[in-house]
């Protein structure tokens, strides 16, 4: 049964977040004119299919009983509405950690498959169901994702409010605040998902998760390189390339090789460290890759008689 059943039909308080593929319309027109259609389509099929399956197993209850959330799927449009029941208690500080897991699992794995995503998550008045999606929240979510910028997932000013409520609750301990782990800060002072941190999770037992770092410069290369000549589009995979080196840069500038002699030397920690240096591998050289200016291939015009 919909979370949004109710007869007759009600706008609940939500989270609500609308995000679809970059480029998209782009992409399949290109496939078919150079004779790719089925390629492409096996391609962004499996990539999507797989995608789709993790948010569904998401939204999945631990009980098995009524799903976290609702789901509305339209090829490379994803809508997802979160009903929030007691928003000033907590300013959902849960329900939208879990959309940040959600999400940032999603976005890496599409662009692990080749396909950078666009996206916006907003809070407010929401209504769906099998054939309607309505109200506030889904303009304000589809506002931050036609921006036509990034291929980032930005939250709206509903979000960025809620977020600052619940760092309300840490601030006589911000260092346990969990928000600065999913989320970063553009130079524009936009808010959005952090997803290459889930390079991380396992770390330092576990390593580093070297594959996404592999797969995600792969994508980006692959991006920069056809889309040379189109520099509105470059200058999306240009920032993505930039994030994609910022984590890194990060990730160890926080994790430096620590010293032998220090009183709380961690043998495991000083290993993985150590190992993670090899990040410096997978960063990408931008400017390598950018269109330099050439010789004048003018062709001389002579004056008519």
């Amino acid at each position: 049964m919909s979370l949004y059943l109710n007869n007759p039909p009600q706008l609940i308080p939500s989270l609500v977040c609308h995000i679809d593929i970059l480029g998209y319309g782009e992409l399949c027109k290109k496939a078919i004119n150079s004779d790719e259609g089925a390629v492409f389509l096996n391609k962004v099929r499996n990539a999507l299919n797989s995608a789709y399956a993790r948010v569904r197993e998401h939204s999945k209850t631990w009980n098995g009983g009524q799903n976290r959330f609702e789901i509305k799927i339209f090829t490379d449009n994803i809508v997802v509405g979160y009903p929030i029941r007691d928003y000033p208690h907590n300013y959902a500080e849960e329900e939208l950690g879990n959309i940040f897991d959600v999400f940032s699992d999603f976005q890496l794995g599409l662009a692990m498959d080749g396909f950078l995503v666009r996206g916006g998550i907003a809070f407010g008045k929401h209504y769906m169901d099998a054939d309607i999606v309505f109200g506030d929240a889904l303009i304000e979510a589809v506002k931050q994702d036609n921006t036509g910028g990034a291929p980032k997932i930005s939250l709206s000013p509903t979000v960025v409010d809620a977020v600052q409520h619940q760092l309300g609750f840490y601030s006589s301990n911000p260092k346990f605040a969990p928000q600065p782990y999913y989320l970063l800060q553009d130079v524009d002072d936009s808010i959005f998902i952090n997803y290459l941190k889930n390079a991380f999770n396992a770390f330092p037992e576990g390593g580093v998760f070297y594959e996404v770092f592999i797969k995600h410069k792969e994508t980006l290369i692959n991006g920069l390189t056809a889309n040379k000549g189109i520099p509105s589009v470059r200058a999306k995979y240009e920032w993505a390339a930039r994030y994609h080196n910022s984590v890194i840069d990060s990730f160890l500038a926080e994790n430096p090789i620590p010293i032998h002699s220090d009183s709380d030397f961690d043998e495991v920690h000083a290993c993985a460290v150590e190992e993670a240096q090899k990040l410096v591998e997978y960063k990408i050289d931008i400017e390598s890759l950018a269109e330099a200016p050439s010789k004048l291939t003018l062709k001389p015009l002579t004056a008519k008689g």
